[in-house]
């Protein structure tokens, strides 16, 4: 660092082939930036306003100086100086599960460079609240990024809001014949890939606990079905046990399977929270996780390596989701026209083993017609 005169003061980054001279407690300009990368003030104004006219090989050229140097444009002179927001909406089903603040942050890593802040709401996986949620941010903001807990089919709201001019990418769920941007796993496969792994350990009786309406929930239970299928197990409903998305709705389902006392040798479940919560019932029973029942998540939520029996689950980059996310929304609030290919972007799934499937099958006992666990539980 070396200072050229008092209060200006030049800043060489670490790691970074750029180097920044700017006013010490001023904020940074566009005509930094414009100097940084040797190119125009218009160039970096149209690159940060996703103009047409810039290529976009210019734009993230743009967009990655800003953010490295900083920038924080003047929200209020730019909204009345082009009767628009910079606001983003960005709905997500559950803003305690780390999982969407991952996506939230990685929306905001793209969106803030480009001048735009976020207004989030979470809707705690209630598909009425997300309608009103979402009607009140369409009119304080640009443009939305939606996580719904609605039902694939039920896109009426949606198709109103879209024909009105409302801007919209869908991200981690899908919508059935919702023609907006998607950004998602893909969950079919995300089922197919759990179950699978719990088949070649050796488990012929899988349950699984199924989540809500939502597209997750359905495509996950596709995929665990389709695996039993193509490795000749027969699809049982009684090993069907639906328990919504949260951890204390995994929780509460598995005390009741326990109650019952039927619980299989293996368990998929349909996100990480529900596993967590059906972990906690379970080692509250006395059963070792791991060797007496193989669990696995889906979504690698960020403490399931550092659980007491770290959860083995399925992954995807929820970076690469809300970044991809936060790119078309721009592309979309810019007037550009995406085909079909650049709207749905698919992020591949991926199995991550840990210590919650080791599990060998239990050893069972009938007890008045019913297999019931040899371990003896309050809940059993």
């Amino acid at each position: 660092m070396s200072f050229a005169k008092p209060g200006l003061t030049r800043v060489t980054l670490a790691l970074l082939p750029i180097t920044a001279t700017i006013c010490a407690g001023m904020p940074v300009t566009l005509s930094d930036i414009a100097r940084e990368l040797g190119v125009s003030k218009m160039t970096v104004s149209r690159a940060i306003n996703n103009n047409a006219l810039i290529s976009a090989e210019t734009r993230q050229r743009v967009l990655e100086v800003a953010r490295r140097m900083n920038y924080q444009p003047n929200q209020h002179a730019r909204a009345l100086a082009t009767n628009r927001s910079y606001l983003i909406g960005v709905v997500v089903p559950d803003l305690m599960n780390l999982y969407f603040a991952e996506v939230a942050r990685a929306i905001e890593s793209i969106a803030r460079p480009a001048g735009f802040q976020l207004l989030i709401c979470s809707t705690d996986e209630d598909a009425t609240r997300e309608i009103g949620e979402v009607e009140v941010l369409l009119q304080r903001t640009d443009g939305l990024i939606i996580s719904s807990v609605l039902a694939p089919t039920d896109t009426g709201a949606y198709r109103k809001m879209m024909r009105d001019g409302a801007k919209i990418v869908l991200v981690d769920r899908t919508m059935r014949n919702l023609h907006c941007p998607v950004v998602a796993t893909d969950n079919v496969q995300v089922g197919r890939i759990a179950t699978e792994h719990l088949i070649s350990l050796g488990h012929v009786r899988i349950g699984h606990l199924s989540g809500d309406a939502s597209s997750v929930s359905t495509d996950r239970l596709e995929g665990y079905k389709r695996a039993l299928q193509e490795h000749g197990l027969r699809f049982n409903n009684a090993l069907l046990r639906p328990c919504g998305l949260l951890e204390s709705e995994g929780y509460l389902a598995m005390r009741k399977w326990l109650a019952k006392g039927d619980i299989p040798e293996a368990i998929f479940a349909v996100n990480d929270p529900a596993a967590i919560g059906g972990m906690k019932a379970l080692e509250e029973a006395g059963i070792n996780i791991g060797e007496e029942v193989a669990i696995v998540g889906a979504g690698n939520i960020h403490y399931g390596d550092m659980l007491r029996v770290p959860l083995t689950t399925v992954s995807w980059s929820r970076a690469e989701m809300g970044q991809q996310a936060a790119r078309l929304l721009l592309r979309a609030m810019a007037g550009e026209s995406l085909s079909s290919k650049a709207r749905n972007v698919s992020l591949p799934p991926e199995l991550i083993v840990r210590n919650s499937c080791g599990a060998k099958p239990l050893a069972r006992a009938r007890v008045g017609g019913a297999a019931r666990f040899v371990r003896r539980s309050s809940l059993v």
